[in-house]
């Protein structure tokens, strides 16, 4: 369903729903006067419910106003209310002036027009708005709950770690990196074939690596995609079996975060 579609629909709904308010409210009229034994003036009548026909295009200029992503938070939606009904009453109290000026002998006065839709329409002009505002802030809310969550994946910001050792520096690729272990004050970091020294920490270590990467130990981090299965020792901790045939323990403490990587790296392989 388009979206002109949906507005010309509800444009169709608000003129039929408040033109019908606006003939019940006339016929209120005549039944008031057949009552009374007085006279009816269909014209006088009609001019004094023009405060119907302003909501239309007033309830549907609120709703552009928030499609065009106008904030819905609490003040915000003070301001439009507080706004939209005082605009609605002087456009109501300048429409039967201006037309009583043209159409009747005599004027209504400003002041006199002012106050008769103060007393008589406020309330209804206050719920109107203040209804609509509410569906407005429900519907936005419930629009929030249903969207769909997008998850962004941040790429990893170093595909390299340069290994500083003395007056040695070496680039060494993190997919190739296996584990990286405290040896303080240093830390060795692990590959297939060979085993660096790093003048550093775990803490300060982690910093430089990506997703991949997880503390399975309070001295130990370890590259997901390195490990092949785990089993449990039935007693909280962990055995870890890695693609190179090294067996590590995973900490109790870090079971929950490590299982949770482990499964979704292995959900994106799949």
């Amino acid at each position: 369903m388009s979206k002109d579609y949906f507005n010309n629909r509800l444009i169709l709904i608000l003129l039929i729903l408040f033109i019908s308010i606006a003939c019940i409210a006339i016929f209120q009229d005549y039944l008031h006067a057949k009552r009374n034994s007085s006279s009816f003036y269909f014209e006088e009548s009609l001019l004094f419910k023009t405060v119907w026909f302003y909501f239309p295009p007033l309830l549907l200029s609120i709703k552009k106003l928030f499609n065009h992503k106008v904030s819905t938070s609490t003040p915000n939606l003070i301001k439009v209310f507080a706004l939209y009904t005082s605009v609605h009453v002087l456009l109501v109290a300048l429409s039967i002036w201006i037309l009583s000026s043209i159409f009747r002998d005599q004027a209504y006065g400003i002041i006199k027009v002012l106050t008769f839709t103060l007393s008589n329409d406020l309330v209804s002009i206050l719920m109107v708005y203040g209804a609509f505002i509410a569906v407005i802030k429900y519907w936005q809310l419930n629009k929030a709950k249903q969207a769909p969550l997008t998850i962004k994946t941040v790429e990893p910001s170093h595909k390299y770690l340069t290994i500083n050792s003395g007056r040695t520096h070496e680039i060494i690729k993190l997919e190739d990196i296996i584990i990286i272990k405290s040896a303080t004050p240093y830390v060795n970091v692990e590959l297939a074939q060979k085993t660096h020294l790093y003048s550093a920490t775990l803490k300060s270590i982690i910093s430089e690596l990506d997703h991949r990467f997880i503390r399975i130990h309070r001295s130990m981090i370890v590259n997901i995609d390195k490990v092949l299965s785990y089993k449990s020792r039935l007693n909280g901790d962990y055995d870890l079996i890695l693609e190179n045939g090294t067996e590590v323990r995973l900490s109790r403490n870090y079971v929950k975060a490590f299982k949770q990587q482990f499964d979704s790296s292995h959900l994106v392989d799949i």
